[in-house]
C-alpha cells in the first residue's frame, strides 16, 4: 500500500478515523500504519478529533426558538430598503458616532486643500548643466540692463519736463 501523506491522499485517514473504509481497505491501512510513524500519528490525531466531535452536544434551544426566528425574518422582510440600510447603524449611540463623523469631515477637508494646492516637488529640471561662470554673466547683464532702464527713465522725465 502507498503511503496516503506521501501520495496526497489524506482522505483515506480521515475515512478510517470516522470508521468509513470497508473491512478491505482499513486492514489494508492498519498494515500499513504498523511501519509508518507519521500515517499512526496522524490517524491517532483524526481519531481524537473525532471523538471531541462525538463527545459534544448542542445546546437546548428554547421551545419558541422557531416562532422568534420566522418573525423576525418576516420583520426584515417587510422593511423598507432604506429602513434596511440604516439598520445597522441604529445601535450605534451618538457618542460613538460623531467622532466617526468629525474624522471623516476632517480627511475630506484635508483632501481637498491637498488637491487643490500646487506641486509639492521641485519642477523637473530640463537637464542642462548650468556654470557659475554662466551664472556670474547673466547677473551682470541684468545689472547693466537696470542701469539701463534707470538711465533711460530718468530721460524720459527730462524730456517731459520741457
Amino acid at each position: 500500500m502507498n503511503c496516503p501523506l506521501a501520495s496526497h491522499n489524506p482522505e483515506m485517514l480521515v475515512d478510517y478515523a470516522a470508521g468509513q473504509l470497508n473491512s478491505e481497505s482499513r486492514c489494508a491501512f492498519e498494515q500499513h500504519m504498523a511501519d509508518c510513524a507519521s500515517c499512526r500519528a496522524t490517524a491517532a490525531e483524526q481519531a481524537a478529533v473525532w471523538s471531541a466531535l462525538d463527545a459534544w452536544e448542542a445546546p437546548a434551544l428554547p421551545a419558541d426558538f422557531d416562532r422568534r426566528l420566522y418573525g423576525r425574518i418576516d420583520q426584515g422582510a417587510r422593511l423598507s430598503w432604506w429602513e434596511r440600510l440604516i439598520r445597522p447603524l441604529r445601535p450605534m449611540p451618538l457618542r460613538a458616532v460623531l467622532p466617526l463623523t468629525a474624522t471623516a469631515g476632517l480627511l475630506l477637508m484635508a483632501g481637498l486643500l491637498l488637491e487643490h494646492q500646487g506641486p509639492v516637488t521641485p519642477a523637473a529640471s530640463s537637464g542642462r548643466v548650468v556654470r557659475a561662470e554662466q551664472v556670474e554673466r547673466t547677473l551682470d547683464d541684468l545689472d547693466l540692463l537696470g542701469q539701463f532702464n534707470s538711465a533711460s527713465s530718468s530721460e524720459s522725465k527730462h524730456s517731459h519736463a520741457l
